[in-house]
């Protein structure tokens, strides 16, 4: 081909491909956009960390010409090729026209051999790509059940949207330590669920810990939704395009907001977003294409998925990865969740010394049941009483009467008559908040 007409070719088709996303490659296209090429050739080579094909094929775009890095066309025919690897359809096609605008071949095959190393598709499905379907988290047997109130300005407005919250459950079946990860609309439906759950109870016999629920609040009634739908139709159609537009163009954010919406087949939104996605796994698929976006919330819910699974499943390994991602973010649900793993012996990854960096990390965000899971592994750990006692005043910010931290400070008391007061307070608080006294017991017993 002619170079002449090759370089034509390039100037006229190869153009960033500009996409309104979330966070990092909607920055980095704006930073494209405003000639900040630096800042924008840093953001799309960790988007490519993730497997993005889109910024892959960005970075090839700006080292063909010298845009925030040196010009470079064995680069650029490097990531062509990556990005062909994860899907661009035109990449690899465009990489074969670089290849024939350069008169070293084995300059460009050397290239892509490295950068093979660390963005190919093989080194990058290992670590991040689920091997399989996410699977839920294993269902748990309610004993008592009381259903969140449907916030009536909410009805009203028609409203609807999903609260998911992360618990512990004690070992009486009591749902204790609320706390909330995201909401949509934001706050709308929050003390609906978190006034259920108090009164929630669960068949078990031993704590369970940082169980995960997504609660949706739909206004789907069966046949009176059959006979809405018409009028419905025109009143969501509008904005449901608007999100499928932006989500095909990669927003992490929405991508992310349609998993959840498809996660229900009963809100009156997902109803018509199933006429676009039909696929019964397009909610999974989602999740993943927003976490590819950088999204935090969806890097994070993919993790806790995965990480539900056996642990010898391939897919917890896939999941430790999208929690570091996650918890990177300064996410502090995903830095807490990052510090128990690491505190699990029965796992391959077992490190406590890394565990309890990542508690740190969530517990300064004022996570509370970070700094609970600290404070009870640096009293197991021998550590000074000074700085336990640090920890513990900073969670009783958050709630002074806490029968744990009632409990941890008794246990820490230098005396005995001081110890049992603390611990009698502890029980005190624990009973009104109808929780588990077992572990209190134990300890007043222990003191007589």
């Amino acid at each position: 081909m002619n170079f002449n007409r090759l370089i034509v070719i390039l100037s006229i088709c190869l153009v960033i491909k500009s996409q309104v996303v979330f966070a990092d490659l909607y920055s980095a296209t704006v930073a494209y956009q405003n000639k900040n090429y630096r800042s924008a050739y840093n953001s799309f080579e960790q988007l490519a960390q993730l497997g993005n094909a889109d910024a892959m094929y960005n970075l090839a775009v700006m080292s063909l010409h010298g845009q925030g890095v040196t010009q470079s066309k064995p680069r650029a025919y490097a990531w062509f090729m990556l990005a062909g690897e994860f899907g661009s359809h035109d990449a690899q096609q465009t990489a074969q026209l670089v290849l024939q605008s350069y008169n070293d071949p084995h300059a460009m095959t050397d290239m892509y051999q490295t950068l093979q190393k660390l963005y190919s598709y093989d080194v990058i499905s290992k670590l991040l790509f689920p091997a399989l379907t996410p699977n839920s988290t294993p269902s748990l047997s309610r004993t008592t059940y009381v259903p969140p109130k449907y916030p009536d300005e909410a009805r009203r407005l028609g409203l609807e949207g999903w609260v998911w919250a992360e618990f512990d459950i004690d070992d009486n079946g009591n749902v204790t330590d609320i706390s909330i990860v995201d909401s949509h609309p934001k706050n709308t439906f929050t003390a609906s669920i978190l006034n259920a759950l108090t009164h929630w109870k669960y068949d078990v016999t031993t704590p369970i810990f940082n169980r995960s629920l997504t609660y949706h609040f739909t206004t789907f009634k069966g046949k009176q939704y059959d006979k809405s739908l018409g009028s419905q139709r025109k009143e969501y159609q509008r904005e449901i395009t608007q999100h499928i537009d932006a989500a095909e163009q990669g927003n992490g954010k929405i991508q992310y907001y349609i998993s959840q919406w498809l996660n229900s087949d009963k809100y009156n939104a997902s109803r018509l977003l199933k006429y676009h996605w039909r696929d019964d796994n397009a909610d999974a698929a989602l999740l993943l294409a927003a976490a590819k976006n950088n999204y935090p919330l969806a890097q994070y819910k993919l993790a806790t998925s995965l990480m539900s699974t056996e642990t010898s499943h391939p897919n917890k390994l896939v999941g430790l990865n999208w929690l570091h991602k996650a918890a990177d973010h300064n996410l502090a649900a995903a830095q807490f969740r990052l510090g128990l793993s690491y505190l699990q012996k029965t796992e391959s990854y077992y490190a406590p010394n890394k565990g309890i960096k990542w508690l740190k990390r969530a517990a300064q965000q004022q996570h509370l049941r970070a700094q609970l899971t600290l404070i009870k592994e640096l009293i197991r750990n021998d550590t000074a009483s000074e700085t336990i006692h640090k920890w513990i005043n900073r969670a009783r910010a958050l709630d002074n009467d806490h029968p744990t931290l009632l409990l941890y400070q008794a246990q820490l008391a230098p005396v005995q008559s001081a110890a049992k007061a603390l611990a009698l307070k502890a029980k005190k608080s624990a009973l009104s908040r109808a929780w588990s006294t077992h572990e209190i017991d134990s300890f007043i017993a222990s003191l007589e």
